[in-house]
């Protein structure tokens, strides 16, 4: 007996095409530079012993949120506190920033990940998917609004 030939149906759904691989392996490529780029950086600055400032550095100016409010700004000390843990001082990090730390080590994340996520072409949003992303992120900002939080509190308190 022969074997049955495959009914035909008019509006059954053609296979979609393969989704282009390209933009995936450009995004992530660009994302392991500039995360590299980051960690290199890091490296090449001196920690500001005050704990805030390395960004001026770079030639940036001032904190302008800081010169108006006498408060410093959310992210004031993030970039000292990526120096002094690319240098290794993770107490000076954690006392220069709280949330510092934790971004420097997602940066190098990325960097050393980034590679494999490109090679693959891995979507952009798998790894935010991972049963660890939800709680490693938040544990993150709330480090960034403890520290704000703090600085505000001295601020009141002194004034």
């Amino acid at each position: 007996m022969e074997p049955a030939a495959p009914e035909y149906q008019p509006f059954a759904p053609s296979p979609s095409p393969p989704t282009p691989t390209w933009p995936a392996r450009l995004a992530w490529s660009v994302a392991a530079l500039g995360s590299w780029f980051v960690v290199i950086v890091a490296a090449r600055l001196s920690p500001d012993p005050r704990g805030f400032g390395t960004h001026q550095q770079l030639g940036l100016p001032p904190c302008r949120f800081e010169e108006f409010t006498h408060v410093p700004c959310p992210g004031c000390g993030l970039t000292t506190s990526f120096a002094a843990m690319a240098h290794g001082h993770v107490l000076t990090a954690f006392r220069a920033h709280l949330m510092g730390p934790l971004l420097f080590l997602l940066t190098v994340g990325l960097a050393l990940g980034a590679p494999y996520a490109a090679r693959r072409a891995m979507p952009l949003a798998q790894p935010l998917t991972h049963r660890a992303a939800l709680p490693v992120l938040s544990v993150t900002l709330a480090a960034g609004l403890v520290t704000f939080a703090i600085r505000l509190f001295h601020k009141l308190a002194g004034a």
